[in-house]
């Protein structure tokens, strides 16, 4: 690091190339305008409790990217970002990869403000901000639309893959990022899982080394279509999860 409350270019190329993302100096220009406008915004609109740059750069940055090393991309067309806050995993994904069509879904008016605002600050071309519930989505425009769903939110499974799976397109897939401690989590969305027409196929694991914190991503696919039932009316999977006895 260049300095205490500092962040730099060089710092982002190499923690990047620590992971093995290939990301080039434009695009970490980018990620640093991210930071300094999450840093400058963010006691207006409560986004995030990280905002030491290292652990931003850790936490956020490589956390968002860290599925997309080695040279691995997402392919086809559209990635939602369910629940996006702050753009995490949705826009550093998106400055890695910028011909996928980024939508950022976010229920909070004050958070797609920001959004707005940092989209027009960075310049990022075909993103669109949907203000909805994931729920109301997922019963309606955005039903079985997208190639690939990705949410950082800290939800049980169960709840995650009901409001996610149902937007995602058969034959696309849903990532779900996650701490270490899922297992019990998994069990208990089985029977939601088959509701929803998916199926795990891939587990990555890696570690944060700054802050050593163990991190995971669940990779579902979507196979058959998703019963008709799900997801439930807004609020009822997060009050009434239905969880594998």
């Amino acid at each position: 690091m260049t300095g205490k409350n500092e962040l730099c270019i060089g710092d982002i190329l190499s923690a990047a190339a620590y992971w093995d993302i290939d990301l080039q100096e434009e695009q970490a220009s980018l990620l640093l305008d991210y930071y300094q406008f999450l840093k400058q915004e963010n006691s207006k609109y409560n986004l995030t409790s990280i905002i030491d740059p290292e652990a931003v750069l850790e936490e956020h940055f490589i956390d968002s990217l860290a599925g997309l090393s080695k040279g691995r991309r997402m392919t086809g067309d559209e990635l939602l970002d369910l629940g996006s806050g702050a753009g995490f995993p949705g826009v550093p994904i998106k400055i890695l990869q910028p011909t996928l069509k980024l939508f950022l879904l976010e229920a909070s008016g004050k958070k797609i403000h920001f959004l707005t605002m940092l989209l027009k600050k960075l310049q990022l071309h075909d993103v669109t901000l949907l203000q909805f519930r994931a729920e109301d989505l997922g019963k309606g425009e955005g039903r079985e639309k997208y190639s690939w769903v990705t949410a950082r939110a800290v939800a049980p499974l169960a709840i995650l893959i009901e409001i996610a799976m149902p937007l995602v397109k058969i034959g696309g897939y849903f990532w779900a990022f996650k701490g270490p401690n899922f297992n019990k989590e998994l069990a208990e969305a089985e029977e939601i899982l088959t509701y929803c027409g998916g199926t795990l196929v891939e587990i990555i694991d890696y570690m944060l080394p700054r802050s050593r914190k163990n991190r995971s991503i669940l990779i579902f696919k979507k196979v058959t279509a998703t019963n008709e039932r799900f997801p439930r009316k807004a609020g009822i999977p997060q009050k009434r999860p239905l969880i594998k006895k």
